[in-house]
């Protein structure tokens, strides 16, 4: 690389880290990622293994997920963070598109958590602060759980870490499967966790920002403070690559 180029991706890197620190996410452009994503996102931290015990999860269309809200599926994903099951969760996502879906659809959805805690009404925000939350998540619809205990806004090592799954508080698990869907196994609608749910979905699509990810491109973002979801498409070409980051 010649230095004026080192000195370009220096920039750039700069740019990406003051964009993530003010708001939460960023995009690398394709020009950043000539070497390929690994050493770009060695800048904000180490990749570590996701549910499947691999650094890396293809989101792209697989059979079988046809009627769920699933990375592998064609569906609309409701909002969430990234494996509120793990202790921590990742610090940050990070998507680098190869194919964009060309349908108008498969945006990725980001809208702050930190602000939705904050909105909550006096009795919500009091129940959400002062009560435990069983999170509960499959690494595939059906799959054995794995469970994690705690507050939606955790405090740890001096950090405030946002946890939020609409689909485990409505249907009982962050990867529901057909059957939990059909018994609506979550939360009742009218119970605090039920309202906290409805709450943050209806605060998600009313400040959410979307991005359709550019080919070749990366997208990151701060998944202890953002939710994040999907926008439905039809292109089955759509593919990208995920990361966790520590």
């Amino acid at each position: 690389m010649s230095e004026s180029n080192v000195i370009e991706a220096s920039a750039g890197i700069a740019r990406c880290k003051a964009e993530l620190q003010e708001r939460g996410w960023t995009i690398f452009p394709r020009d950043l990622l000539r070497d390929g994503p690994r050493p770009a996102l060695a800048h904000f931290g180490r990749i570590v293994p996701q549910f499947n015990g691999e650094e890396t999860y293809e989101v792209t269309l697989k059979p079988g997920f046809e009627k769920l809200p699933f990375s592998q599926s064609k569906n609309a994903i409701g909002p969430h963070t990234e494996a509120p099951v793990y202790d921590p969760p990742p610090k940050y996502l990070a998507l680098h598109c190869h194919r964009q879906a060309q349908c108008g659809g498969g945006q990725t959805l980001l809208a702050d958590g930190f602000a939705f805690h904050a909105s909550l009404s006096p009795d919500l925000k009091a129940w959400a602060d002062g009560n435990d939350v069983v999170f509960m998540a499959s690494a595939m619809p059906g799959a054995e759980r794995r469970l994690y205990r705690t507050r939606l806004v955790e405090e740890k090592d001096g950090a405030r870490l946002f946890r939020f799954s609409y689909n485990q508080f409505r249907f009982g698990d962050v990867n529901p499967s057909e059957g939990d869907l059909a018994a609506a196994g979550g939360q009742p609608a009218l119970s605090p966790l039920g309202q906290i749910a409805e709450c943050g979905e209806k605060f998600f699509y009313e400040n959410m920002i979307q991005v359709l990810i550019p080919e070749g491109s990366m997208l990151i973002w701060d998944n202890q403070r953002l939710m994040h979801a999907r926008s439905k498409y039809t292109d089955p070409v759509r593919h990208l690559t995920r990361y966790w980051l520590s």
